[in-house]
C-alpha cells in the first residue's frame, strides 16, 4: 500500500502550482519538466568537461608527410570548455607503436608503444617508418600498417601550464616514394553485437572509420558484405549456425584487420553459460591510465583480458562506465569511445551489453547558488538526451518500455532483455531522465523507477518465469537496492527517506509521482522475490564487492509500518526499526560488484548487513571487500556458480551454487 505524501510537500506542491499559473503561455507543456523555472535560471554552459579537445578536431590534424605522418594541431583555437587558446602554445608528446601488437600471436588486441616524439608549437612529425626497419618490424610489415596514436598535450601559459589531455587514436599509413601517406582505417572497433539466443542464427558487426569509405567484412574467408559509404559501418549477419564459430575481418582499402572469431549463441535452453559482471570503471586515482579519458583504463583492461581468458561469453557492465555528468555532447561521446577502445580486446570477439549509471549523464547545468549546478537530463530528448547519446553509441536490443508520458525520454537500449541459453538476462535503468532537484523542476532522482518501467520488469519476469528453456534470470541495475558503503544517502535507500519521488510537469503543475523511492523499491523487491529463478540482483555505483542475501527475516524497511512519526524517514539508527517484508516468497541474492576502478568506498551500517553481522554464520550470507573486483557466473544443470576476482586474479569470493538458498 503506498503512503500519502507528506504534508511539508503538500505545501511546497501548493506554492509551485501558483507560480505555475504565472507560467507564459508559449511555454506551457513543451516539457515534462518546469521549463519556466528551470529556463530562468542561469545556465552553466561548460560544466563537468573531461576531455577538452574534440576527436574530430584531433582526427582532422592527422595529415600526409615527407618523414612520418604529419600534425597540425593549428586549427584547434577553441576547446570544449569555451576557452579561446593559440595552438602555437601547444606542446607535448606523441606516443606510437603498432596497434594491436604481435596479432598473429595473440587474439586478445592490447596496445604497446615503442617511440616517443616531441610536439612543439602543436606540431610534430609521427615517425611511422622507425616500424618498419628490421630491428622494429615486430608486425612483418612491408609498406604499410597501423599504429596507435597517443597524444599528450599541454598548453603554455603564464603561471601553470594547463594539461589539454591524453588521446588515443589508431591510425593507417603507407610508404610510398615521395614519403608517408594516412589511409583510410577504423579508429572504433570491429566490435560484435547482439549475440542471444533470440536470435541464434545472426550477429551484428559494428565499426567507425576515420573517413566516409566502404569497408568490407568477410566471414569464413568467403562470403563477403559491403557497408554504404559513410563513416559509421553496421553489418547484419544472417543465416548463421547457432553455437558455431565463425571467422571475420573487415577490408579498408587496401588494409584489413586482424582475422577474428565470434561464436552465434547457443539455442534457447542451452547450457552450461559463462558470464561476466563488472560495473564503475569510470577515472580512478593514479597513473594517467588511471585517468585515460573519463575510463579507469588500467583496471578495466586488467579485468576484461581476465574474463576473455577465462573464458566468459559475453560480459554485462552496470553503468558508470565513464566520468560523465558532462554538459558536452562531443565530450561525453569521447569518453565512450575511450571506454569501448578499451573493451575492445574482449569486444571484437564476444558481444558486451552495457547499461546506464548514474555518471552516463549528459546534462544541461544551472547556477542554483550551491557548490555544485543543479544538473538536468539535456532536451530536446529524442536528440541530446544522455538516453539518446547512450542508444547512438550502443548497440543494445531495443524491447524496452514505451514511455507513458510520450514528453519524456526513451528507454531504447538503455533498457532492455535478452536470452543467452537458458538464462534471462534483464537490464534496467534506475539512472532514467535523471535530475538533481526533481521535486523543483522536476525528472527523477537517482535510483527511481518510474511505473511504466516497473510494468515492463513484472511482465518480464512473468515470461520468463512461464518458459520452461529459461532455468535462471539475471538482473542487473546501476543504482543498488541494498546499499551497503559510500551511497546509503543515496541509491534506491536513501537513508530510508521516502519522500524522495520523481515529479512531472503537467497542465501548468509539477506534479510528484505518488509513490517514494522506497515505495518504488519494495515494489520491485515483491516482484524479484515472486520468481523462483531469480538468481540474483546485480548492482554497482559502489565502488567495491559485495554480497547480500534478502529473504523474508532480512530488516529492509516498510514505510507503512516502520515511520512512527510519520516525517517519511525511516530513522533505524534512532527511534524507529526497519522491518523485513515478511511476504517474500523466495530469498535472492543482491550482489554489488563496482570495482571497476572508480575510487574505493569503505563499509557503512545499513539494517540488511547489521542483520547479518550479528549473526554467529555472517560470512555465510554478507561479505564485503574494498577490492577492485568482477565476478564470473558459470551456470549450468545444477545451478549457478559465482566466483569473484580481484585485479591481481586473486578470487576474492565464492559461491558454488547461487541457487542453493532457494530450497
Amino acid at each position: 500500500m503506498n503512503r500519502p505524501v507528506p504534508f511539508i510537500l503538500l505545501i511546497s506542491f501548493f506554492i509551485v502550482i501558483v507560480e505555475c499559473a504565472r507560467k507564459p503561455p508559449e511555454l506551457q507543456g513543451d516539457l515534462p519538466i518546469d521549463e519556466r523555472a528551470v529556463t530562468q535560471l542561469e545556465e552553466v554552459d561548460y560544466y563537468s568537461i573531461r576531455n577538452i579537445i574534440a576527436l574530430e578536431d584531433l582526427l582532422n590534424a592527422i595529415a600526409n608527410g615527407s618523414k612520418g605522418l604529419s600534425l597540425d594541431l593549428g586549427n584547434i583555437r577553441t576547446l570544449l570548455d569555451g576557452t579561446r587558446i593559440n595552438p602555437s602554445r601547444i606542446y607535448g608528446y606523441t606516443w606510437i607503436g603498432p596497434y594491436p601488437f604481435e596479432a598473429l600471436e595473440t587474439r586478445f588486441d592490447y596496445k604497446r608503444f615503442r617511440r616517443r616524439d616531441t610536439i612543439e608549437r602543436g606540431s610534430a612529425t609521427i615517425d611511422v617508418g622507425y616500424f618498419l626497419s628490421q630491428s622494429r618490424n615486430s608486425e612483418d610489415w612491408e609498406n604499410e600498417g597501423v599504429i596507435m596514436l597517443r597524444l599528450e598535450l599541454r598548453y603554455k601559459r603564464f603561471g601553470i601550464d594547463r594539461s589539454l589531455g591524453t588521446y588515443d587514436i589508431p591510425v593507417a599509413f603507407r610508404k610510398t616514394e615521395s614519403g608517408f601517406l594516412r589511409l583510410p582505417w577504423i579508429i572504433e572497433g570491429p566490435l560484435v553485437n547482439l549475440i542471444r539466443s533470440e536470435m541464434p542464427h545472426s550477429a551484428v558487426i559494428t565499426c567507425i572509420t576515420d573517413q566516409v569509405t566502404s569497408p568490407v567484412l568477410t566471414i569464413n574467408e568467403i562470403r563477403k558484405i559491403s557497408s554504404t559509404p559513410g563513416k559509421e559501418h553496421i553489418f547484419e549477419v544472417n543465416d548463421l549456425m547457432p553455437n558455431t564459430a565463425y571467422t571475420y575481418s573487415i577490408r579498408v582499402g587496401d588494409l584489413a584487420t586482424p582475422t577474428y572469431t565470434f561464436q552465434t549463441a547457443p539455442e534457447k535452453g542451452s547450457i552450461p553459460v559463462r558470464i561476466a559482471y563488472c560495473g564503475d570503471t569510470r577515472e580512478g586515482q593514479g597513473s594517467d591510465l588511471h585517468q585515460f579519458m573519463g575510463v579507469n583504463a588500467a583496471t578495466l583492461e586488467s579485468h576484461v583480458a581476465r574474463a576473455y581468458s577465462l573464458g566468459c561469453e559475453l560480459f554485462i557492465m552496470g553503468g558508470d562506465l565513464i566520468n560523465g555528468y558532462t554538459t558536452s555532447a562531443s565530450d561525453f561521446l569521447m569518453q565512450l569511445y575511450a571506454w569501448k577502445q578499451t573493451m575492445s580486446g574482449f569486444w571484437h570477439e564476444r558481444p558486451v551489453y552495457p547499461i546506464m549509471g548514474n555518471h552516463e549523464a549528459l546534462v544541461k547545468a544551472f547556477d542554483i547558488g550551491e557548490k555544485r549546478p543543479m544538473q538536468i537530463d539535456r532536451w530536446p530528448y529524442d536528440t541530446q538526451s544522455a538516453e539518446a547519446a547512450f542508444a547512438d553509441a550502443f548497440v543494445n536490443p531495443t524491447n524496452g518500455p514505451e514511455p507513458s508520458d510520450i514528453r519524456r525520454p526513451r528507454y531504447d537500449e538503455n533498457v532492455f532483455s535478452f536470452t543467452y541459453g537458458a538464462v534471462r538476462i534483464i537490464g534496467l535503468n534506475n539512472n532514467y531522465w535523471v535530475s538533481s532537484e526533481p521535486l523543483r523542476y522536476g525528472g527523477c532522482p537517482e535510483g527511481y523507477l518510474m511505473d511504466d518501467q516497473l510494468s515492463w520488469i513484472q511482465s518480464e519476469l512473468t515470461i520468463a518465469e512461464n518458459d520452461p528453456l529459461i532455468r535462471y534470470i539475471m538482473i542487473y541495475a546501476q543504482e543498488p537496492v541494498f546499499p551497503c558503503g559510500g551511497h546509503i544517502t543515496d541509491a534506491m535507500w536513501y537513508s530510508g527517506d521516502n519522500s524522495v519521488r520523481a515529479a512531472v510537469f503537467s497542465e501548468g503543475m509539477l506534479i510528484p509521482e505518488p509513490k517514494g523511492i522506497i515505495d518504488i523499491r519494495n515494489e520491485f523487491i515483491r516482484m524479484v522475490h515472486s520468481s523462483h529463478k531469480v538468481v540474483v540482483v546485480l548492482c554497482s555505483d559502489e565502488h567495491a564487492y559485495y554480497r547480500v542475501l534478502i529473504d523474508n527475516r532480512v530488516p529492509i524497511g516498510d514505510p507503512d509500518l516502520d515511520d512512527a512519526d510519520s516525517d517519511s524517514i525511516i530513522n533505524w539508527q534512532k527511534n524507529e526499526t526497519a522491518s523485513p517484508l515478511h511476504d517474500l516468497a523466495f530469498p535472492v541474492w543482491y550482489i554489488t560488484c563496482g570495482g571497476g576502478g572508480a575510487p574505493y568506498y569503505a563499509e557503512q551500517p545499513a539494517p540488511w548487513n547489521q542483520y547479518w553481522l550479528k549473526k554467529p554464520d555472517a560470512e555465510n550470507f554478507y561479505r564485503y571487500s574494498s577490492q577492485e573486483n568482477f565476478v564470473v557466473f558459470d551456470a549450468d544443470s545444477t545451478g549457478v556458480e559465482m566466483t569473484v576476482y580481484n585485479v591481481f586474479g586473486e578470487v576474492l569470493d565464492h559461491i558454488p551454487d547461487l541457487m542453493e538458498v532457494k530450497e
